[in-house]
């Protein structure tokens, strides 16, 4: 994939062309008003600097007197401007031709996209403040979670499974990240497999139906209790207690298809979130949050331990 690193490169060369064009533009226009200046005290300063007199005598006898003008300043770029004109010209058009050849193959579009979305995730945070932290009781699991990468290879038995499985796994990997915060040692393909066997959950689709988290928490040991009716502060509350909360959410940007991961906590003014996900939320505003979440009828899981 086309990294955001190499995207960012690219696009401060050709700000830096832009920018050298600019800067051109302005010496070439401080160049002409120098030229001008020039040219008027050239002007007043008398005949006698700008012509040569050249006197000739006539078949009359009487004298006649031609003067030739001296050449006024001219503006003339060096060569070695040009040289370098071509060169800036050449590196800005080849940058645009490997952009466009990337654009193709959708690199440029998906690494677009991800920046988007950090962007504006961290577009809509700071007008909410940013000296804010979250407020789980230690020592519980909601202190203990951890994320796990939904692309990470060694989540996964096989290649096959890591290829594929990858991109609809954030129900198994949801659960996977609150049951080793109480303890277990389990990796992605565990629960996933078990999801597959009870049939709950599909390669392409995903979770099949939301019964299908209590199904496959109650196979690992643990208790379910799913629900539409809790509110946004009923969640925090639950998380900022110790306990994890899975909830599943919509979004037409960053979740056409639908996602479900854990919120871990809140405050007055974020909801803090465990993504399995490249777009790898950690927290979102009240808004952000109740938005996406709506959107998927405000489901919610409250796994815990028998």
């Amino acid at each position: 994939m086309f990294s955001p690193i190499a995207m960012t490169l690219a696009l401060g060369g050709i700000l830096l062309l832009l920018g050298g064009l600019g800067c051109w533009a302005l010496r070439y226009y401080r160049r002409s008003k120098q030229v001008r200046a020039a040219q008027k005290h050239a002007a007043a300063a008398g005949c006698e600097k700008q012509s040569v007199s050249v006197i000739l005598p006539t078949p009359e006898g009487a004298l006649v007197s031609l003067q030739k003008a001296e050449s006024l300043p001219s503006l003339v770029l060096p060569p070695v401007w040009y040289r370098r004109w071509r060169m800036l010209v050449s590196l800005g058009l080849l940058l645009m031709l490997g952009l466009a050849l990337a654009s193709q193959g959708g690199i440029v579009r998906d690494t677009f996209r991800t920046l988007t979305a950090t962007f504006s995730f961290f577009s809509a945070s700071s007008t909410m403040g940013l000296q804010t932290a979250p407020h789980p009781l230690p020592d519980t699991a909601s202190a203990r979670i951890v994320r796990v990468d939904s692309a990470s290879r060694s989540q996964y038995y096989t290649d096959y499974q890591w290829q594929v499985w990858s991109y609809s796994s954030c129900s198994g990997i949801a659960l996977e990240e609150v049951m080793n915060a109480y303890g277990r040692h389990l990796i992605a393909a565990d629960v996933l497999q078990v999801e597959l066997q009870l049939g709950v959950w599909d390669v392409q689709l995903g979770l099949l139906r939301e019964e299908g988290i209590a199904m496959t928490a109650n196979y690992f040991g643990f208790n379910a209790s799913l629900s539409h009716t809790r509110t946004l502060q009923d969640i925090i509350s639950i998380a900022n207690g110790g306990t994890p909360v899975i909830v599943s959410i919509r979004d037409s940007y960053y979740f056409p298809g639908g996602h479900i991961f854990v919120v871990r906590g809140g405050d007055s003014q974020y909801v803090y979130t465990v993504d399995s996900s490249p777009a790898n939320f950690t927290r979102m505003t009240y808004a952000m949050f109740t938005a996406m979440w709506r959107a998927n009828n405000d489901f919610s899981a409250v796994v815990t331990p028998r």
